[in-house]
C-alpha cells in the first residue's frame, strides 16, 4: 500500500477549499495516511456526491491513518487522479462522513506521485448528491449573522434598524417593513463591499 506522510488535514462535513480553513476548525497533523490513484470520474463523484465504498476497501485501510501520540483514524485515506487530490473519512458501513481539501504544496506532491501508482478500481455506490456551495464559508456565515440581526432589530430595536438601513442604503425611511424586506432581499445576492461594511459596523455595536 502507498502512503503520504506529514500532512495537515481539515476534515469537515462539507468540503471546503484549504484557503477557507478557519482557526476554529479541527485541523489535524497526520503522520501517515493511505494514498490511492483513481480515475477522474471517480474523483468527481468523491468530490460532489455522498458515496458508500465496498466493505473490502474499508478493511484495507482500517486503522492505517496515524496521528500524533499513537492515535489513529479508523477509516481514512487520500484519493488523487493526477490533477487533484482529496482526503476522505468513512464510517463503519463505508459511507463518507467528512472530506478535507489539501494544501497546495502537498497536493502538487501527491499529483506528481500518482504517476508511479497503479489506478485503483474503486467499488462504490452513489447515495446522494452533495450541496454545492456557491459562496465561501465566510460569506455564508456573514449572511447568516446579518439575517439574524435584521430579524432581531425588526422585532426588538426598530431605531437601530432605521440607522443600519440608512448606513446600508443611504436613505431615510419610516417604513420598517420596507426596510426589513429590502435588507433581506439584498442578502439574496452576492455580498458586496457595502455588506462587509455593515457586518463590521454591526460587530462594533455588539462589543459596544
Amino acid at each position: 500500500m502507498n502512503y503520504y506522510y506529514d500532512i495537515l488535514l481539515n476534515f469537515e462535513d462539507e468540503y471546503c477549499m484549504f484557503y477557507e480553513w478557519d482557526n476554529c476548525d479541527n485541523i489535524e497533523f497526520i503522520k501517515k495516511i493511505p494514498l490511492f490513484h483513481i480515475d477522474n470520474k471517480d474523483y468527481k463523484d468523491l468530490l460532489t456526491k455522498k458515496i458508500r465504498v465496498d466493505i473490502s476497501f474499508l478493511k484495507n485501510i482500517f486503522n492505517k491513518t496515524k496521528l500524533k501520540q499513537n492515535k489513529v483514524l479508523k477509516y481514512a485515506c487520500i484519493f488523487g487522479d493526477g490533477k487533484n487530490a482529496i482526503a476522505v473519512e468513512f464510517n463503519d458501513d463505508g459511507t463518507i462522513i467528512s472530506k478535507s481539501s489539501i494544501l497546495l504544496e502537498d497536493e502538487l506532491n501527491i499529483n506528481e506521485f500518482m504517476y508511479s501508482i497503479t489506478i485503483t478500481n474503486l467499488d462504490y455506490k452513489v447515495i446522494a448528491k452533495e450541496r454545492i456551495r456557491k459562496e465561501t464559508r465566510q460569506d455564508e456565515r456573514i449572511k447568516k449573522l446579518l439575517k439574524m440581526e435584521i430579524e432581531n432589530m425588526y422585532l426588538n430595536n426598530k431605531s437601530k434598524l432605521k440607522y443600519i438601513y440608512l448606513e446600508w442604503f443611504n436613505e431615510l425611511s419610516d417604513d420598517y417593513k420596507l426596510m426589513y424586506n429590502s435588507m433581506l432581499n439584498k442578502l439574496d445576492s452576492k455580498l458586496t463591499k457595502k455588506e462587509y461594511e455593515i457586518y463590521n459596523l454591526l460587530k462594533l455595536t455588539f462589543s459596544a
